[in-house]
């Protein structure tokens, strides 16, 4: 069996947020399958090793956004128009990456940080299976990058294969130069095996990440997820041109 571990970005996100693109993963993935030659029974089987699997993290800021949203916007009179309907949205997402800038996730008040909260996760997930795919979208990907090469105490075991780390729309080479690192020296740790980065031209969040890490064989590949920057960003999870690339990656494996 071989975890496909899904982790979101900024924003709430209940289970089942994957859905979509997991099955549509597999749906491309056993296309590919059927023109090397390979029969249904075959591929049916290589279907079912992977097994579907979702970290939600964004609970962990729940406390803080509500009280935070009740003291600006609920408690001293709801305010009105359009600018203040569009801060209301922005501002718990804001929120979010501040948060997990501050501290990476290492809290020494008590209360549970998102690596944390990521590294629970990952444990409870890796414990009887530790072949790993992982693809993490936005914020989530500097997360699942901050816990796989080990910044912090929180990250994730040397016994974890991870057949493939895939990020999408991803803004880790913005983080790493911001913490001083514009071409990083970093190698991929040993359980790492390769690292695949799907971006679109249009993303404005999405950034490409080869040039960043000259020691890493990062493969930057190019989807069209959208027209608008905003659009283009949020749409991977429901794009077919992400469901193909990804399965061509399980493919090639």
């Amino acid at each position: 069996m071989i975890n496909v571990i899904f982790i979101h970005g900024i924003n709430y996100q209940t289970t089942g947020y994957s859905n979509w693109l997991f099955q549509n993963i597999l749906c491309q993935y056993g296309k590919i399958l059927k023109k090397k030659g390979i029969t249904e029974d075959e591929i049916e089987q290589k279907k079912a090793q992977f097994v579907q699997k979702e970290i939600l993290w964004a609970d962990v800021t729940t406390d803080l956004t509500n009280r935070y949203l009740n003291l600006e916007y609920e408690l001293y009179g709801k305010k009105k128009g359009f600018w203040n309907w569009a801060s209301k949205k922005i501002d718990p997402l804001a929120l979010q990456i501040m948060y997990y800038i501050k501290d990476k996730g290492d809290k020494a008040s008590g209360a549970m940080g998102i690596l944390e909260k990521i590294d629970k996760s990952f444990k409870a997930i890796t414990k009887e299976t530790k072949d790993t795919i992982i693809v993490a979208h936005s914020l989530g990907s500097v997360i699942a990058f901050d816990y796989l090469f080990g910044f912090r105490k929180h990250s994730l075991s040397g016994d974890t294969n991870v057949l493939s780390f895939i990020t999408l729309g991803s803004p880790i080479p913005i983080f790493i130069s911001a913490m001083g690192h514009v071409e990083s020296d970093l190698t991929l740790p040993a359980n790492i095996k390769s690292w695949y980065n799907l971006y679109d031209h249009e993303d404005g969040v999405a950034r490409r990440c080869k040039p960043f890490f000259p020691k890493i064989d990062v493969q930057d590949t190019s989807v069209r997820t959208g027209f608008f920057p905003i659009s283009a960003h949020v749409k991977y999870w429901q794009n077919k041109q992400t469901a193909s690339k990804i399965a061509k990656i399980l493919s090639d494996m």
